[in-house]
């Protein structure tokens, strides 16, 4: 959590263990009260499922949203863009898209990078069972977002990719999520600033959220959720790539 490298004296050393053992317990405090406000452990450990229908705006056009998750499983995103549908989805191993707007309407295979993106998303309980899910959390103090006062959490993930949560100390929501992920070579940062929560069967979802990104600077992306449909039954041959 802490890098001690270079301290050698027995009192220093001491120090700072109790120094990461009070911090590992703030952290603990905290997500605890985090998974209350979104729900709850027993919510949580019964949520296999989401389909969400939304309506995004980028550059001054909006464009519905579906998307269809199952836990660990699989992830579908169908996006209307000028009368068109953009399918992008995957079973977890294998990643496909189906962009009329290419010009073909044809599945084609996604790179395994992406593939690796889009099965991450398949975790919808974030940071429950942390520890379970083999990310390593250390809380690094306490900021100021929008007026807001909010507790600083950065998670690193197996891959040693790294993401900020910055969780509200009034509703213990997180407000913003900063993650950064390779692509095509690259390392593309974006932000997710995240508000109107509400609960839907139990679980509190962010129903509005603005997203920018790197990849498209200037550019920002409005997300607000019309529904949300929660342990919905999901046939999963439609994360499977056509033949």
């Amino acid at each position: 959590m802490y890098n001690y490298k270079g301290f050698k004296l027995l009192v220093i050393l001491f120090i700072t263990g109790i120094a990461q053992t009070v911090s590992a317990q703030s952290v603990d405090e905290i997500i605890a009260k985090h998974i209350t406000a979104m729900g709850g452990a027993d919510k949580l450990s019964k949520l296999k499922s989401v389909a969400i229908v939304s309506n995004m705006e980028v550059m001054n056009m909006e464009m519905p949203v579906k998307i269809t998750i199952v836990q660990d499983k699989g992830f579908r995103t169908e996006t209307t863009v000028q009368g068109m549908t953009i399918i992008q989805a995957t079973d977890g191993v294998k990643g496909w898209m189906v962009n009329p707007m290419a010009g073909d309407g044809k599945p084609v295979e996604l790179p395994q990078e992406a593939v690796q993106q889009y099965a991450s998303q398949t975790d919808l309980t974030g940071l429950y069972n942390y520890k379970q899910k083999g990310l390593q959390l250390a809380l690094e103090g306490e900021q100021e977002l929008n007026g807001a006062k909010v507790y600083k959490i950065v998670a690193t993930l197996k891959s040693g990719a790294k993401q900020d949560n910055y969780i509200s100390k009034d509703t213990y929501y997180v407000l913003k999520v900063v993650a950064t992920v390779s692509a095509n070579g690259q390392n593309i940062t974006t932000e997710n600033i995240q508000s109107d929560f509400k609960q839907v069967d139990g679980v509190t979802f962010p129903f509005s959220s603005e997203l920018t990104t790197s990849a498209m600077p200037g550019a920002k992306v409005i997300n607000k959720i019309e529904s949300v449909a929660v342990n919905a039954k999901v046939d999963e041959s439609i994360f499977a790539m056509p033949k």
